[in-house]
């Protein structure tokens, strides 16, 4: 087992996925609190990026001995082939190993993606509510052809990484179950939708009712970066807790997010029911099924909460979506 480190001074923090939508606010957070990231990524961008790939075990193992790293915060974590290797040979090299998980491993999710029919849990989630049991939610059939861009979708499932890591006891493994995150850079585009007809000035925005009052909790992408710092970062791991949701404390239902975002740009349009074209993305989900999650223990754990004001990531929102095509 690498040696304890008590202090910040004594940590050095390896981010595996430094340049995708997370990855540079991670680096930043990790920064802000006095700390040099080493930022690694296939392409090796932003300064001091190194270019490795994370199948290529050994040359990682080289560089967390060569940069002393003593904590790793993961936001590449997609299948067991290309993890689970990472783990064998640095077991023991660092004290803590952050995994970015996702809420998709609860049950609701397989409900919302029609992949079985469970009973829709009412209600926030916590990190004790029952899992889904089908497993691969993005797996087609027939299976993705092994050099398509998305193959690994075929094999992606956070719950057995989660569970993978957590019977590694020597990594000090981390779970952070992720929300819907969004913010500038976001390649999901979650808000679309809405901002779209606020920033064309359109007169109406037309929302089927179903997705008006559905519920999901959502995370700013800066705040969830600020959060994965303050795990990978906190001087000790709590003694039982290793699993944790992030995202908001509120969580209005998509009306209520037409609402925050009408303000900030000062639309004063109307909100017009209609049920989504049966090919739609909307359609194909069963909104009975919310994904609502309860981060107090995080917060409880941690003392943690949000360092960005509602108004200010509304409105780096909406100047990002306004800078795109």
């Amino acid at each position: 087992m690498a040696s304890g480190s008590d202090t910040l001074s004594d940590m050095t923090v390896l981010v595996l996925g430094a340049t995708g939508f997370m990855g540079p606010h991670v680096v930043r957070a990790v920064g802000a609190r006095g700390l040099a990231a080493v930022s690694v990524s296939r392409r090796g961008g932003g300064p001091g990026g190194v270019a490795l790939d994370r199948r290529d075990v050994s040359r990682l193992k080289a560089l967390v001995r060569e940069r002393r790293v003593t904590r790793v915060i993961d936001l590449l974590a997609l299948t067991i082939a290309d993890t689970e290797p990472l783990w064998s040979a640095l077991d023991g090299e660092v004290e803590r190993w952050v995994m970015a998980s996702s809420c998709d491993v609860y049950r609701n999710y397989e409900g919302l993606q029609r992949k079985a029919s469970p009973p829709p849990i009412d209600g926030l989630l916590d990190e004790d509510s029952p899992l889904r049991v089908t497993r691969y939610p993005y797996r087609s059939d027939p299976r993705r052809s092994v050099d398509a861009e998305d193959a690994w979708m075929d094999d992606y499932d956070k719950i057995p990484l989660e569970q993978a890591l957590l019977a590694r006891p020597d990594l000090g493994g981390m779970v952070l179950r992720l929300p819907m995150v969004f913010g500038p850079g976001d390649r999901q585009r979650r808000f679309q939708w809405l901002l779209r007809p606020m920033l064309e000035r359109r007169r109406m925005l037309r929302v089927d009712p179903s997705w008006a009052t559905w519920r999901t909790t959502y995370g700013f992408v800066a705040d969830i970066a600020d959060a994965l710092a303050t795990a990978a970062t906190a001087p000790h791991q709590p003694a039982r807790e290793s699993v944790f949701n992030l995202g908001s404390g509120e969580i209005p239902d998509h009306q209520g997010w037409i609402d925050r975002f009408a303000r900030v740009l000062d639309w004063r349009g109307q909100t017009i029911g209609e049920r989504a074209a049966a090919d739609s993305p909307i359609a194909a989900l069963d909104l009975r099924y919310a994904l609502q999650v309860d981060s107090r223990r995080f917060r409880t754990v941690h003392g943690w909460s949000e360092p960005t004001s509602l108004d200010d990531a509304l409105r780096s929102t909406v100047a990002d979506e306004a800078a795109r095509d």
